[in-house]
């Protein structure tokens, strides 16, 4: 069902699909800095802020012609060549094997295109099922961040985890 996930540049002409998730507590439960609810207008700001960035590339998924969600790399720090992963897949998609084929739609992207050494990314460290897929995908952990987010009146220890280019010399 995976097999056939594409990647578009993210556009404003994709408001109406993120806007479909946004303001999903189910999906964005993890998510620290989106925990209230999010105006179309304030969405389409922040997508016009994210489109103008020069440390940003981000992209909406489809299997076919059907929205699933968004992958990215944010915070692109050039001199060292890694930027951080962002995946979201929408409620309705979950389960399906999306999330693993759109980070392995956008791999090509960060080591050909963007010529990066490595992805990271922060998981909630209570979320084992997401720590399972990078896994899969080779993604290997670095640390426990303690406290890091606070989300639902909790603090919440995040585990970053990080996947080096494929033709990286050995550690």
């Amino acid at each position: 069902m995976s097999d056939d996930v594409r990647l578009e540049p993210l556009s404003l002409d994709h408001l109406d699909h993120v806007m479909s998730w946004v303001n999903d507590h189910d999906v964005l439960q993890y998510f620290a800095n989106r925990q209230s609810d999010i105006t179309r207008a304030d969405e389409e700001r922040y997508l016009r802020t994210l489109l103008a960035s020069a440390n940003d590339r981000a992209f909406s998924v489809f299997a076919g012609e059907r929205y699933i969600g968004q992958v990215s790399i944010n915070q692109i720090y050039w001199p060292a060549k890694n930027g951080r992963l962002f995946v979201v897949v929408k409620k309705s998609e979950q389960g399906n094997g999306f999330g693993p084929a759109a980070i392995r739609a956008l791999l090509p992207i960060a080591w050909e295109q963007l010529g990066l050494h490595k992805l990271w990314l922060i998981v909630r460290k209570d979320n084992r099922r997401s720590q399972a897929m990078y896994l899969q995908l080779g993604f290997d952990f670095e640390g426990v961040l303690l406290d890091e987010y606070f989300v639902g009146g909790h603090f919440h220890d995040m585990v970053r985890m990080s996947l080096r280019r494929p033709d990286a010399p050995p550690r």
